[in-house]
């Protein structure tokens, strides 16, 4: 019996030793096994790489290409180069970066060049989600040379970037190989326009030129990225056919197959349109992590929640888009919907100062680039003389902007000039389009991490 009651010194240790084994094993399981089975919610920036500490057209334009080919992912939120890039290069926010960025991790490197040509080049992946960063990948790529292939290297970095962050979708790369001179000078061309636009401070319409920039360059090269040229395909399709099914179904697939894309902007532009209002403002909430930096989407936000007559969520969407403003005109709108909401709905709201608009319009070489753009400078009725950029617009023009009536005659010279240059003003819809954006759980279910098969 005193066996029975008085432990041996061995059982002790024993037990001990059993305690610690199941503990540290535990630890183990889920440092290599539990990533892989639960998603994260993680936010990238691929950082400017530079080349011998400076930037250049080579090193920033590959860092470009590189963050293109790992927002490929289904689970990671990449944010776009235009909000990167002004962060870095902006003194004032360089060190506030993640929390401007809202980023979880980030790549950074360095080329490494002698008399201009091309050496090696280091890459590191860091976390900075928790008070000390922490690098989760460093590595290099070796034997590098002014002949060598650089999609094959950004493919390779690709993969080695996605995996360090327990990716779980397809770790695919892009499928479309290009000669090697040709992807060169791809790259340069990416970057020169980064560098030709850094001391600009407008990134409200930076973001939209730098979508028209990568269009012009898919019609000179043939290079873009598999998302975008999809867009445009469906977009052309859609102009074509007038097939509006098939076009609703092809933005929400494109929307969740490629979440780091256009596609996710105008599958929210266009539950906008049909009035799938949840819909809308869940793809705008998303576009908004992938670029953190756009006024326009803030404002979308702010516009939807207006309709769902949230009061607070529009506030909050408009002191956002304020921050994020570079030339003033947040404050149009948001005077436009302060007096929305103090005069009858019968009323409409008188334009205000239209020099405001008409500075947005400047600072894109009085090209109408994106569907915000083109309702603006028809609110303020200077619509008439300025020439669209369907860059990729899927906007159905079905009802004016927001604030204006249907009978207002700045609505009635913007439809009329709208219906010559897109065809979709006149196609006919059905009450039956995107069956799928009436279920919140599906709707909710379009953007999240997903464990795989």
């Amino acid at each position: 019996s005193q066996l029975a009651t008085q432990p041996s010194k061995h059982g002790f240790f024993y037990a001990a030793f059993f305690m610690s084994a199941l503990v540290l094993g535990s630890i183990l399981i889920y440092s290599f096994y539990l990533p892989q089975a639960a998603p994260k919610q993680i936010t990238l920036a691929v950082l400017p790489f530079s080349e011998n500490s400076e930037f250049t057209n080579l090193s920033v334009g590959f860092t470009a290409a590189l963050r293109d080919s790992i927002a490929l992912s289904r689970d990671v939120a990449v944010v776009d180069s235009v909000s990167t890039n002004a962060a870095m290069w902006d003194i004032e926010k360089s060190s506030g970066m993640s929390h401007i960025l809202a980023l979880t991790h980030f790549v950074d490197g360095e080329l490494h060049t002698v008399d201009g040509e091309l050496t090696h080049m280091d890459f590191r992946v860091v976390n900075v989600s928790q008070p000390n960063w922490k690098e989760v990948l460093k590595a290099t790529v070796p034997d590098l040379s002014a002949s060598t292939d650089l999609q094959e290297v950004r493919d390779s970095l690709t993969l080695q970037v996605r995996r360090s962050l327990y990716d779980n979708s397809s770790l695919r790369t892009e499928s479309s190989q290009h000669d090697a001179d040709t992807y060169r000078e791809y790259v340069h061309s990416l970057g020169a326009w980064f560098l030709g636009n850094k001391p600009s401070k407008l990134l409200s319409t930076l973001h939209e030129a730098y979508q028209a920039k990568t269009k012009d360059l898919y019609e000179t090269t043939g290079i873009t990225t598999e998302p975008s040229r999809e867009l445009w395909n469906a977009v052309a399709t859609f102009e074509r056919t007038q097939d509006v099914r098939e076009f609703s179904q092809t933005l929400w697939r494109l929307a969740d197959e490629y979440p780091n894309s256009l596609a996710v902007d105008a599958l929210g532009s266009f539950a906008y349109d049909l009035g799938k209002l949840r819909l809308a403002e869940r793809a705008w909430l998303h576009a908004a992590r992938v670029q953190p930096q756009s006024a326009f989407i803030a404002l979308h936000i702010a516009h939807v929640r207006r309709l769902f007559e949230d009061s607070d969520g529009t506030n909050q969407a408009f002191r956002i888009a304020e921050l994020r403003d570079d030339l003033g005109f947040v404050q149009y709108f948001k005077t436009l919907d302060e007096q929305s909401m103090q005069i009858s709905q019968t009323t409409v709201p008188p334009s205000l100062d239209s020099a405001v608009i008409e500075a947005l319009i400047a600072a894109t070489d009085g090209r109408l680039r994106g569907d915000f753009l083109i309702e603006a400078s028809i609110h303020a009725g200077v619509f008439g003389s300025q020439s669209p950029n369907t860059v990729e617009t899927v906007k159905l023009w079905r009802s004016p902007p927001l604030w204006l009536s249907e009978d207002d005659p700045r609505w009635q010279e913007g439809r009329s000039f709208l219906a010559q240059h897109f065809p979709s003003a006149s196609v006919r819809l059905s009450d039956d389009l995107l069956p799928a954006a009436d279920s919140e759980d599906e709707v909710a279910r379009l953007f999240t991490p997903r464990r795989p098969d």
